[in-house]
């Protein structure tokens, strides 16, 4: 303003000094200007403004999402009832507590044969038809043949009571393991192992703790709950939801109907955000197993694609270069000399394009290993879509599926 009042004057005094004439077309030359300085100034301010919205959107979103987008609920995963840990491993589940406290990561001990992993599901069966009764000092079997019956293995600490529909308790002293599993699919959980506590109705309502990684989620008919260290994330059942981090401030609320609300220090914006998708629910437990425990001579650790990848991509995100970090030094120290690395998809997208990404997936955590200087010899394999641990067909089994193994041998 100051600049245009100075620029009047100057004219004024010109136009006394020349005539009319030469007044009228000073008078317009310098409205021209006026006009042509007042459109870069708005040109400027417009262009810092929309800078400023675009670093503030960056800024202002979880890292790998869009901003307004909240994560998925994590699926809660349970370690295997029938496999246990070989104490003379080279790595064991205590030298993993790093690794396994991060969301979308879990570790386990398994045992690999014939390229498959066994997760704890062979049946004993006694005679031609598995029914009869079966005492040799302290192991005594007794079964109908139709998978009811009781196991008590008195040395090992296990007791199996089981009814025709998998119904009835599992219970193992030694490793502070309890399976409670009624008829109607409610069910408890507690292993000691993992410090793993669950309690479960018949619709997926109830608790789930993992006092290892800091873990709690509650689920009630109208929202789940998901606390991990100082993020906590919240689904209700309209299609709302919340999700915040006390870490970095970051805060963002959706409100089911199209619209979020991101906030972080003094920034606040609203985007477009989709409503949250299909309630989640707790896992309900499977029938009481009837065998006893199996011996690991592997470790599994099984990372979510959503940790290490962006949404169709196989380059490895920054954020997660400080957990493939931990695990490279896990392994040097160890002195591990081979392992192997599976990629894994949902069935979303045809069989090649599933095949193709599993195998780059595979192949950019071996390649990004080896830059952190690990020297033991590693093998990719790419599944696709053909080796699922969970349905397809609900949101939940899809992220279980979207995964990454790391099948480290420990004996």
């Amino acid at each position: 303003m100051k600049k245009t009042m100075l620029c009047a004057t100057v004219l004024a005094l010109s136009v006394a000094a020349t005539g009319c004439a030469s007044g009228k077309k000073a008078e317009s030359s310098a409205a021209s200007t006026a006009a042509a300085q007042t459109e870069v100034a708005s040109t400027t301010a417009a262009g810092k403004t929309a800078e400023t919205t675009a670093a503030a959107a960056s800024d202002m979103a979880v890292p790998g999402y869009a901003p307004g987008q909240i994560p998925e609920i994590p699926a809660i995963v349970l370690p295997e009832l029938g496999i246990s840990e070989n104490p003379a491993a080279k790595i064991t589940l205590d030298k993993t507590k790093a690794l396994s406290s991060v969301p979308g990561i879990t570790v386990t001990p398994v045992r690999v044969e014939n390229d498959q992993i066994q997760r704890g599901s062979t049946v004993m069966q006694l005679g031609s038809n598995g029914e009869g009764q079966y005492k040799d000092g302290n192991l005594t079997v007794q079964t109908d043949g139709n998978g009811a019956g009781q196991y008590v293995d008195a040395e090992r600490g296990i007791t199996i009571q089981r009814d025709e529909d998998g119904a009835g308790q599992y219970l193992d002293s030694k490793l502070g393991i309890s399976l409670q599993v009624d008829d109607d699919g409610a069910s408890s959980y507690k292993d000691d192992r993992y410090g793993i506590s669950l309690m479960v109705d018949d619709d997926g309502e109830g608790l789930y703790t993992n006092t290892q990684n800091g873990v709690t989620v509650t689920a009630d008919d109208d929202a789940m709950s998901y606390r991990a260290g100082k993020v906590q994330i919240t689904q209700k059942k309209d299609g709302s939801g919340s999700y915040s981090d006390a870490e970095s401030g970051l805060k963002i609320e959706n409100d089911g109907k199209g619209k979020a609300t991101v906030t972080k220090g003094t920034q606040k914006a609203t985007v477009d955000a989709a409503p949250l998708g299909t309630l989640p629910r707790l896992p309900r437990l499977g029938a009481v197993p009837a065998v006893p425990s199996l011996e690991a001579n592997s470790l599994l650790i099984t990372l979510d694609s959503g940790v290490l990848f962006d949404v169709d991509k196989y380059d490895i995100r920054p954020e997660a270069q400080e957990t493939l970090n931990q695990l490279a030094k896990l392994l040097t120290e160890a002195e591990i000399t081979a392992f192997e690395i599976d990629g894994h998809t949902d069935s979303n997208a045809d069989d090649a394009y599933n095949q193709t990404l599993s195998e780059n997936r595979a192949n950019a955590v071996k390649e990004y290993l080896k830059t952190q200087g690990v020297t033991a010899e590693i093998t990719t394999q790419g599944y696709g879509e053909s080796r699922p641990v969970a349905t397809n067909e609900t949101a939940e089994g899809r992220q279980q599926n979207r995964r990454v193994e790391i099948i480290i041998p420990t004996v």
